[in-house]
This record gives C-alpha cells, sequence and structure tokens, in this order.
C-alpha cells in the first residue's frame, strides 16, 4: 500500500510541471515547432526503444497521407538521447511527417508524458487531449479525435 501512495505521489508531483489539458502552449514551444492558430496538430512522442512506437509510427504515416494537410499536422517529436540513433530510427520507418529532435529534452520536459507513445492535440495553440501509451489502430483513433476536434 505505501509503494502505490508512493507512487501516486511522484506521478501528482510530475504532472505539476507539465502542460495540461485546456492549457496554452508557452511562445517558445509554438515557435520551435513551428505552430499557428489555424491548424489542429498531433504531436507523438517517440523513440526508437519503444516497441509500440515501431507499430504506430507506420499507422501514423499512413494517415498523414490521408488528412487535409491545410487544416491538421502531425509532428513527431523523438526523444532519442542519441541524434543518429532517432535519425536512423526515423529513416528506417521512412516516417512522412515533421520530425523534431529533442535530443536534449527541452520538449519533453516541458509536456513530461509518463511515457511513449504519447499523443498530444493541438488546437488553437492549447492542449485538447492526450493519449498515452499503445492504442490499438492508432490512425482510425486519431482520424475520429481530430474530426471532433474540428467540429468544436
Amino acid at each position: 500500500m505505501l509503494k502505490k501512495i508512493f507512487f501516486v505521489s511522484i506521478l501528482s508531483v510530475s504532472t505539476l510541471f507539465a502542460f495540461q489539458i485546456d492549457e496554452k502552449l508557452d511562445a517558445t514551444t509554438v515557435q520551435e515547432l513551428g505552430l499557428t492558430k489555424d491548424k489542429i496538430y498531433i504531436l507523438d512522442f517517440f523513440a526508437s526503444w519503444c516497441v509500440s512506437c515501431k507499430i504506430e509510427l507506420p499507422l501514423i504515416s499512413k494517415l498523414n497521407n490521408q488528412i487535409d494537410q491545410e487544416k491538421y499536422k502531425i509532428i513527431g517529436i523523438d526523444v532519442d538521447k542519441d541524434l543518429d540513433k532517432g535519425k536512423a530510427f526515423v529513416e528506417k520507418l521512412q516516417l512522412n511527417f515533421d520530425i523534431y529532435y529533442d535530443n536534449k529534452s527541452q520538449l519533453i520536459s516541458k509536456f513530461n508524458p509518463i511515457g511513449v507513445p504519447a499523443i498530444y492535440y493541438i488546437k488553437d495553440l492549447k492542449i485538447q487531449k492526450v493519449i498515452y501509451g499503445a492504442v490499438h489502430n492508432i490512425d482510425k483513433k486519431i482520424a475520429e479525435d481530430i474530426k471532433k476536434l474540428r467540429e468544436l
């Protein structure tokens, strides 16, 4: 029981310093990622060592071919510490969306997800929704989610 309380306490403290749902992103993050108010963004935090990421990223790449690029933009955020390893991983998977290499942990420290994969939906430069962990048919889930976000 004590271990459970400790884990929940640590998890709660770590999220105090993370972007939260309905929170507007700071100007530095907006500028680093090149975000604008006129699009819905899907930010996908991933790493080469993440087994679920290896499964999901090709599906997200497939989805990128199907979405309206004028309304939506997918940005992958590779969190590998070794830049060359991250680049090799992206090249191997032949990802077709923009990649931000966060090998110095600047972005992941701001978002502070509880793990990878982690997907953040950004609309009007605010976090609208977050998905942590593996999701079966992630491409279909994202397509459903962005359609709902567009209607808001």
